[in-house]
């Protein structure tokens, strides 16, 4: 998250808003948030007119301890050794939030209160949807130009800020309807993120299951067959979510890793994976586990149950993000500022929203 802070709020005499400061600070000093001083500098910001730390002179110095005021000194001596001015990439990649006591600016200890709690997404299966997360995160730390947005997810997963809860597929809705009333009641769009299934056979097709978690997460009605926006996330939304665009997390696999990680594959059933390798649309909404007899090919040869275990765990295993980028590269998806990423660089933006 990226703050904006009103310098007028450190000449307050007000005790919660001196309080709400002061807990800021301290996250500050935590690196749990970045600030954008608005072209106005770093001064404006942490120094008086006379060029002295604002929070040694003003009803701050009688909260601050000794020690937090010298680790605030080095905290800001680092961002201005460093350069502070954040980057268009990282403006648009992170929700910026306005501190102050404005009717546009939240109260400090608003603000305090959503950074101090925990980012959490929401996923239908645990452990097995939170290797995939942990996975994509890990893989793509230091990949491409947003290697710097991907490293502080990665960071806040390591920190155990960004977390997991579970759901299962027919709870999803009253699970995300229990967090959205209750701990994130009054800024789950800051840090409330939900990931699901698409269990899709085609690629126009929906689960008509799904029309009342669209109508809550859209807060409207949607038409069945939904319309393109109703398939997508967007601003107004209730949370951040993301559909995944294949059947499942097993589908996004590369068949590389697959090979790798089933030893125990036949050779007739790695020729069948190799030859679905080259039909990328098909591989998307196969289901590897189907028993023979059913009119599919018979991929892998244990259950779904297995099956459900042993693909998350190959998105731990060690390959390189490229193969995860070759296996969406049919599918891409256009971002608000007419840019084209992979699907999995579309997901890891959408945590970026909520840490």
């Amino acid at each position: 998250m990226i703050v904006q802070f009103n310098p007028a709020l450190f000449q307050s005499a007000d005790e919660p808003v001196m309080k709400g400061i002061l807990k800021l600070l301290e996250l500050f000093i935590e690196d749990r948030f970045l600030i954008d001083f608005m072209g106005s500098g770093l001064v404006s910001v942490f120094y008086d007119a006379q060029g002295q730390y604002i929070f040694k002179n003003s009803k701050l110095a009688n909260y601050l301890l000794p020690n937090e005021s010298r680790l605030l000194e080095d905290k800001i001596d680092a961002l201005i050794g460093g350069g502070s001015k954040l980057s268009l990439l990282f403006k648009s990649s992170f929700v910026t939030v306005k501190i102050g006591l404005g009717a546009e600016e939240l109260h400090p200890q608003d603000v305090a209160r959503i950074i101090s709690e925990r980012s959490l997404i929401i996923i239908e299966n645990y452990p097995n949807d939170w290797k995939f997360i942990t996975g994509i995160i890990d893989k793509y730390k230091s990949f491409g130009k947003r290697k710097e947005i991907y490293s502080l997810i990665k960071k806040s997963m390591d920190k155990q800020w960004l977390y997991y809860n579970h759901a299962g597929g027919s709870g999803m809705m009253s699970q995300l309807e229990g967090w959205v009333e209750g701990v994130y009641k009054d800024f789950y769009k800051h840090k409330v993120m939900l990931m699901f299934d698409s269990d899709k056979k085609h690629p126009t097709d929906f689960k008509d299951e799904y029309k009342n978690l669209f109508e809550y997460l859209k807060q409207r009605e949607i038409s069945l067959p939904p319309n393109t926006n109703d398939l997508k996330h967007e601003p107004n939304d209730l949370v951040v979510w993301h559909m995944l665009y294949k059947r499942a997390i097993e589908n996004y696999v590369p068949i590389s890793v697959i090979k790798k990680g089933l030893t125990q594959l036949s050779a007739q059933q790695k020729d069948n994976l190799e030859q679905l390798a080259a039909t990328p649309d098909d591989m998307d909404f196969v289901v590897y586990y189907a028993p023979e007899g059913l009119g599919r090919m018979h991929y892998i040869s244990f259950g779904k149950k297995k099956a459900k275990e042993i693909f998350p765990q190959m998105f731990v295993a060690d390959f390189l993000p490229d193969e995860l980028e070759a296996r969406c590269e049919h599918h891409k998806v256009t971002l608000l500022n007419g840019e084209v990423v992979s699907e999995i660089e579309q997901i890891l933006l959408k945590i970026a929203k909520i840490i």
